[in-house]
């Protein structure tokens, strides 16, 4: 059993998903938690059930895209445990649409979560480390979506390859301080966030996955744990996949295919028309059923 006893931990994106499963296991290893999310009561549910498995959990409500606010969780977290030991860069969400039809709104929110929230998070956290020179921990969320391009998935992908550097170059600036920073990227997670992606053909997009099964937000906190201690003092700069193989599985072209069916005879201005028709995705049947299958 690792263990994390005496860790201070931030974790964003804490009140569901892989955001709580790898708060509920840093804290069975010891750590106590502190648990943002955009939401304050599903924070304070994150909390309530790592004080109910005997651990020390806080709920803080928190915009990763608001530079003060972010600074403010990272000095508040310090200033009640007296230091900061663990940054979780997990806060995230999704945007599935073809670059035809994504509107410039949804692009800048998503990047403003995606990609400025992590260095927000990062940056502060990493500040407060250094102040009380303990070295420290840094992990961040990316995902297979980074490394495997996805029809509609360009924002999102975009999103999380940019994680996937910033990772690397950061562990490079925060080495002389002894902190690590590891990136870890999940595929397919049955979470929130799935079961509006693909929750309805669930059983179809787990045989997708080569261990035949969805990993669990669980899954995601094991990895999470070692990164976070001292068994992986000597792991920094990495991306670690945590997919069950959905990574290297066939490309399957059905979608395209049915794409290709669908638009055939259809003018250039019939196409746009029917893109601009189909609502944010911007999808015609045959992609729509593609983002159905795939996160990643």
């Amino acid at each position: 059993m690792l263990d994390l006893s005496g860790k201070v931990a931030v974790v964003t994106g804490a009140g569901s998903g892989i955001g709580r499963g790898i708060s509920l296991a840093l804290a069975a290893a010891g750590a106590r938690i502190f648990a943002s999310d955009l939401l304050l009561e599903r924070a304070e549910e994150t909390a309530r059930l790592v004080r109910e498995a005997g651990g020390e959990g806080i709920p803080q409500q928190i915009d990763v895209t608001d530079p003060d606010a972010v600074q403010g969780m990272a000095e508040a977290a310090s200033h009640e445990f007296g230091r900061l030991d663990i940054c979780v860069a997990n806060a995230g969400l999704f945007r599935n649409s073809s670059i035809l039809s994504m509107p410039l709104e949804d692009w800048n929110q998503l990047m403003a979560v995606n990609v400025t929230g992590v260095f927000l998070t990062v940056q502060a956290c990493a500040r407060e480390m250094i102040r009380h020179g303990n070295g420290g921990r840094v992990i961040t969320l990316s995902s297979v979506a980074g490394e495997r391009a996805n029809r509609g998935g360009f924002a999102y992908s975009g999103s999380k390859a940019a994680v996937r550097m910033m990772t690397r170059c950061w562990a490079q600036d925060l080495a002389a301080f002894d902190i690590t920073v590891n990136s870890i990227a999940p595929g397919l997670i049955d979470t929130p966030m799935g079961d509006y992606i693909w929750g309805h053909v669930k059983p179809e997009t787990a045989a997708a996955v080569p261990a035949n099964r969805l990993g669990i937000p669980e899954d995601i906190g094991k990895l999470a744990c070692w990164l976070a201690s001292d068994e992986a003092d000597y792991i920094t700069g990495t991306y670690n996949v945590m997919d069950g193989g959905y990574l290297d599985r066939p490309f399957d072209r059905s979608g395209l295919d049915a794409e290709r069916a669908l638009n055939t005879g259809l003018s250039g201005d019939e196409l746009l028309a029917a893109l601009d028709g189909a609502g944010q995705d911007g999808f015609s049947a045959g992609v729509t059923r593609r983002a159905e299958l795939e996160l990643g």
